[in-house]
This record gives structure tokens, C-alpha cells and sequence, in this order.
């Protein structure tokens, strides 16, 4: 490794706060675990899927999920897509609560689930070439795929160990891409499997945005010439929206405390479309009811409180 891994100080400084007030908070309650796993299946579908080029927004991945809708200008493929994530989304937080170390027939498993009815071979190592679009790193020849899928378990459960949890994600999530072990769905397996293990290493889920796809390409690039520390922070800030959906949901577990956006926006100097845009980004905790996005006092102000400290973008859209 060219150059250690180290995260931004700052970021660490907080994600270990947060960690630390998540761990104050366990065990989460039952109800508030249900619609956090909702939320997220819904957003990690979208940002997951978006990342990989499909054109579903928020929205429209929410109704093809939850009500199997069809969306007019859409292929097929793209509703299989969503469909297919958040099947495999719900495996992976199944597997999560598991104890045994991660198999090989898990992570089968769940590129079986990712690529369902697009690939037919799903759920099979390849057997053939690849290319990784736009890096220059060349994937190993097909032969070596299957002894170099169990170095890297062996890896997890042996040298990893010695990186904070973390960073041991953000480089087993390189080290899976660079084997790139599958014809196709290996980026949207990889976020499943870094989920995964986050989860079972005590953290949320992280939450990589489709906005930062293009920095997230040059992160993984730059993992190629063993500089880590681009991949580490866009990972930390990812894993940070994830603790922030938590701490949110636990400080407003009761119902009265969800409220819905054009009540809260009479507080603010932004309009309940420009918060329900935040939500959207993932920079805002909230939940949809009654078809209605809802949020919390709580969260506006930490939201508030971490565009003031720098920690997320000040700018607004007009109108807002």
C-alpha cells in the first residue's frame, strides 16, 4: 500500500461521536428500526441504482418498490432494476444480523438477487474478460477470480482487523472492485456487501449519493494507485449521512414529533419543496407519510447547525 490510509481528522472526530451517541441509544426499538430499513431501502435503491445509470428519480423508485407501478418512459430494465435492489437490500440486512463471517455464496447470493431476470448469469462468477468503464485499472483473467475472492474474505477476518472499521470498508470495497469477479452488477454487489458489513460492525448503513458519483469514480481511480484517502473520506461522509438518519430517527421516535414539511418550513428561510429536496439529497432526515415527506425539529437543526459549521453545502435553489 503506497500511502496508509488516514481519514480527514475532522471527519473522524465526528463519525466517532456519532457513533458514540448511536451506542448510548441501542437497542433501537423495533418500530424505529421497520421505518428506518423502509427509508432506506427506498434511498439506497435510487442512489445505488442512479450511480450505475438508471434514470428513476426518487420518487418513481419509491412507486415501482412499494406498488410495482410502471413508469411511462422507462424501460424494463430499469424497473427490474429497483425491483431487484430492494429485494437484494432486504437479504442484505437479513444477512447482516447473522453472525457467521461473510461466504462466497452469500455475496453469490446477492448479485443473484441484483441481477435477476437481466443477466443470466446471475448469481455465477465470470467465466470470461472484463473492462471497468473509464479506469484504467484491467481486471484479473477469470481463472483467478475464484482464489482471489478468498483472499479477500480470508482478508476480513484476518489483516483487516487492524484498520478501524471503517476504513477496513473502504478498502474491502476497492479490493472487491478490483477483482470485479462478476459480468456485470459488480458495483451495485459491492455497495450491498460494504452495507453489510458496516451493519455488522455496528454502523448504518452508509448512503453514497448519486451526486457524487463523478468523485466517487476518481476516489476508486485514485484506490487504484494506492492512494486511499479520496475513497476513505467520500466513504466516512457516506457512513456519517447513515448516522445521522439514526440519531434522527431515535430522537424522534414519537409520533407527534414527525412533522410534515410545510409546518416546519414556517421556521425556516427555506420552502417545504427546497426540505423536501434536502430529503431527497440525504442531507435531512425524513419520512414519507401518507405520501407526504415529514421530518423533525431535531433534524432541521442539525442540518442547520452543520451548514453553519461548513459540513454540508450552504447553496439553495431559487425559490427555496
Amino acid at each position: 500500500m503506497s500511502h496508509p490510509p488516514r481519514m480527514d481528522p475532522r471527519l473522524a472526530q465526528r463519525l466517532g461521536a456519532k457513533r458514540a451517541a448511536l451506542e448510548a441509544r441501542r437497542p433501537l426499538p423495533p418500530d424505529v428500526l421497520r421505518v428506518l430499513h423502509a427509508d432506506l431501502q427506498v434511498r439506497l435503491t435510487f442512489h445505488s441504482n442512479a450511480i450505475e445509470g438508471n434514470t428513476l428519480n426518487l420518487r418513481e423508485t419509491q412507486l415501482v418498490i412499494a406498488h410495482g407501478i410502471t413508469i411511462g418512459g422507462h424501460a424494463l430494465k430499469e424497473h427490474l432494476e429497483a425491483t431487484n435492489h430492494a429485494a437484494a437490500y432486504t437479504a442484505m440486512v437479513a444477512l447482516a444480523e447473522a453472525s457467521p463471517p461473510l461466504t462466497l455464496a452469500q455475496i453469490l447470493e446477492l448479485h443473484r438477487l441484483v441481477m435477476d431476470r437481466m443477466l443470466a448469469e446471475a448469481g455465477q462468477l465470470r467465466r470470461g474478460a472484463v473492462t471497468i468503464r473509464g479506469a484504467q485499472l484491467v481486471p484479473p483473467p477469470a481463472r483467478e477470480v475464484p482464489a482471489l475472492l478468498e483472499q479477500w474474505l480470508a482478508w476480513l477476518e484476518t489483516e483487516g482487523l487492524q484498520y478501524e472499521p471503517v476504513t477496513r470498508m473502504a478498502l474491502a470495497h476497492h479490493g472487491f472492485l478490483a477483482v470485479h469477479p462478476f459480468l456485470d452488477g459488480n458495483g451495485r454487489t459491492a455497495r450491498l456487501l460494504l452495507n453489510l458489513l458496516l451493519l455488522r460492525a455496528g454502523y448504518p448503513p452508509a448512503l453514497l449519493l448519486q451526486e457524487w458519483r463523478l468523485g466517487y469514480l476518481e476516489a476508486l481511480a485514485q484506490a487504484d494507485r494506492g492512494r486511499y484517502n479520496p475513497l476513505l473520506n467520500l466513504l466516512g461522509r457516506a457512513v456519517e449521512i447513515g448516522l445521522d438518519l439514526y440519531l434522527d430517527a431515535c430522537a424522534a421516535t414519537p409520533d407527534e414529533e414527525w412533522l410534515p414539511l410545510s409546518l416546519l418550513a414556517r421556521d425556516t428561510p427555506h420552502s417545504a419543496a427546497y426540505l423536501a429536496l434536502l430529503i431527497r439529497k440525504g442531507r435531512l432526515a425524513g419520512t414519507k407519510r401518507a405520501g407526504h415527506w415529514h421530518s423533525t425539529r431535531a433534524a432541521l437543526a442539525r442540518y442547520q447547525a452543520e451548514v453553519a459549521a461548513g459540513s454540508v453545502p450552504r447553496g439553495r435553489p431559487p425559490g427555496s
